[in-house]
């Protein structure tokens, strides 16, 4: 609640830069909160997709390079024979007009630049005539186990070794006649005899590892291709530190470009059930890993398989770094949009604050504070408005503070004459009630019947009442606040003075209230006639113990007067209301039709009347 206060007391321009703060930091939570995640998933999906769309690309580039390597192959293997049959050719040629020295050398020549072991041979024995030119490899071997035609060439298979490697090395062989006892034999490894001249098929191969290694850029995963014994295939992970690079599980193709594989948790069967389908989720080096599965052919037992493994911390490494390319974009922009709305605003604010001060000021009662703000705008049009407003209402207050002043001293003049005229009304009645007083003295020295003095007497005293509350009245100086605490005290002490009051204590509980004329006179007679009521009947002997007591108070919107004594009390079924006696009359008539109140009393341990009036 104090924070709330607090934030309601700023002024406009402060609660503007807050608003624009807030509503910048709203959207900067939408951002963040729905937008960034949202943008998160897309730029997870798009590296996914992307990566899918590379192996697609790879897929169709190993398909194409197989299919080049199976088909075309055999058509660069003739081109191949025919260009080194003519080089032989030409090389039978040089070594018949050479010297032996000069044959071994051209020999020696000749096997280094096709890579193969090229060598005259005696047709007799088939060994070869120079010693420092022997043949030893397996193609020679067979050919001398063999009945071998001249001009022909021949493929001697290699004994295989215990691996899955789909395996063509073998040596091919060719003889050519030299002269009548002796050939010219080539034996070259089937491996060096097709890429010799065979720079075509080499480009593919580099092209197509070069190709593994275009989503080096998203991941640091693992891109090969292998192949994999299907018949052998489990549910143990495939890959094993132990394997060796020839085993009877898998291959590992000539075209990737890594020594071994490494495919985590995964099984034979997991890879062979996800081929060509989504990416298998597995744990790669206590990471987290997704395996693309891709088949090449569908033979039934060497499948040839492509596998992308990626790591998805490298996913989502190039999703944050999106992040963080957007974050500090976001910033900037959160702090230019406040920047900008409180420029906008700045003079907008500024002016509202000058009202609202100016406001304040004159609400002070500063009445001559003025906004002094111009313009064409509609602010500046409500401050002009607002100021002529003000020079308007302080040109009407002048004039009715002169009129009030006028009505001011007009009433004083007549509130002056008004109290005049009733101190002298009072005056006159004092005066009048103490020529009465004395013409009943006067009366009641001629008069000889007891009964007869004895109501003159009564009604002297009544009088002789009446003309002590006028004559306090009289002393008091504003008839119309009449401090009603004095007025009592020095009513009671003049009539105990005058009755010779000793035996009766008398208690005053008056607040200090102050009352007019028309409320005070009526209750000193109240007063007196209940006083003069105790004193009469209330007591049959005189004690010190005998108590009269006056409270006065405000209750709410009313006065509440108890009076109240521990006489004797009032008879049984004594009805106030239906009474003969004068005082009692009295009492009752004032309090109902000048006072215009209620009276009730309690005759218990006493008699005790309650009056009370509207203030």
């Amino acid at each position: 609640m104090t924070s709330f206060n607090t934030l309601a007391k700023l002024s406009f321009s402060s609660k503007l830069f807050l608003s624009f703060t807030a509503l910048a930091l709203v959207l900067l939570s939408i951002l963040f909160l729905l937008i960034i995640p949202k943008m998160e998933k897309e730029q997870y999906e798009h590296e996914i997709k992307q990566v899918e769309q590379t192996i697609a690309l790879n897929t169709q580039q190993l398909n194409l390079a197989v299919k080049y390597i199976r088909n075309d192959g055999k058509k660069n293997y003739k081109i191949i024979r025919l260009n080194i049959e003519a080089k032989l050719r030409n090389l039978s040629l040089k070594l018949k007009k050479s010297s032996f020295l000069q044959q071994e050398s051209l020999l020696k020549k000749f096997s280094k630049e096709l890579s193969c072991q090229v060598a005259l041979i005696d047709n007799s024995n088939k060994q070869s005539y120079h010693l420092n030119n022997m043949l030893n490899n397996d193609g020679y071997i067979q050919y001398k186990n063999s009945n071998h035609k001249v001009n022909t060439w021949k493929n001697y298979i290699k004994k295989h070794e215990k691996n899955f490697c789909p395996s063509i090395t073998s040596h091919i062989v060719y003889s050519m006649e030299f002269d009548e006892n002796s050939n010219l034999l080539l034996s070259c490894n089937s491996d060096l005899f097709y890429d010799h001249e065979n720079n075509e098929e080499k480009k593919i191969k580099k092209y197509v590892q070069k190709s593994f290694s275009y989503t080096n850029h998203l991941h640091k995963g693992n891109t090969f291709l292998m192949w994999l014994n299907i018949k052998d295939a489990t549910n143990n992970p495939l890959y094993n530190k132990k394997d060796k690079p020839t085993n009877n599980k898998y291959c590992i193709s000539k075209l990737s470009d890594v020594k071994s594989i490494n495919t985590g948790t995964l099984s034979a069967n997991d890879i062979l059930r996800a081929s060509n389908g989504e990416p298998i989720i597995h744990i790669l080096n206590d990471k987290k890993a997704l395996t693309w599965v891709r088949s090449i052919n569908n033979n039934p037992v060497r499948r040839l398989i492509f596998l992308t493994t990626v790591y998805e911390e490298d996913l989502y490494k190039a999703i944050d770094k999106a992040f963080w390319k957007l974050f500090p974009a976001a910033l900037m922009s959160f702090v230019f949009a406040i920047l900008i709305g409180y420029l906008l605003f700045r003079k907008f604010s500024k002016s509202l604050d000058t009202l609202v001060n100016t406001s304040k000021q004159v609400q002070s009662g500063n009445l001559k504070f003025r906004s002094n703000i111009k313009g064409e705008d509609s602010i500046g049009q409500l401050g002009q408005t607002f100021d002529l407003m003000l020079d308007s209402m302080e040109t009407n207050i002048k004039l009715l503070d002169l009129k009030v002043e006028e009505r001011t001293q007009e009433l004083k003049k007549s509130l002056d004459e008004k109290n005049t005229l009733l101190k002298e009304i009072h005056h006159r009645v004092k005066n009048n009630l103490a020529f009465t007083i004395s013409l009943i003295k006067l009366q009641k020295r001629k008069v000889s019947d007891k009964n007869t003095k004895e109501v003159l007497t009564d009604i002297q005293e009544r009088v002789y009442i009446m003309e002590l509350v006028h004559r306090k009245l009289y002393e008091s100086k504003d008839l119309n606040k009449i401090p009603f605490k004095k007025y009592i005290n020095e009513l009671i002490y003049d009539i105990k003075n005058a009755y010779y009051i000793e035996h009766l204590d008398i208690k005053l509980n008056i607040d200090d209230i102050f009352l007019d004329i028309e409320h005070a006179l009526p209750c000193g007679l109240i007063i007196n006639e209940c006083l003069t009521n105790s004193l009469k009947y209330a007591f049959e002997e005189k004690s010190s113990h005998n108590f009269f007591e006056i409270t006065f108070k405000k209750q709410d919107l009313q006065y509440v007067l108890e009076i109240a004594d521990n006489g004797k009390g009032l008879p049984k079924d004594f009805d106030i209301y239906k009474s003969k006696s004068l005082g009692l009359r009295l009492i009752v008539s004032i309090s109902q039709k000048q006072l215009l109140g209620n009276i009730s009393y309690k005759n218990s341990g006493g008699l005790k009347y309650i009056i009370s009036f509207e203030s």
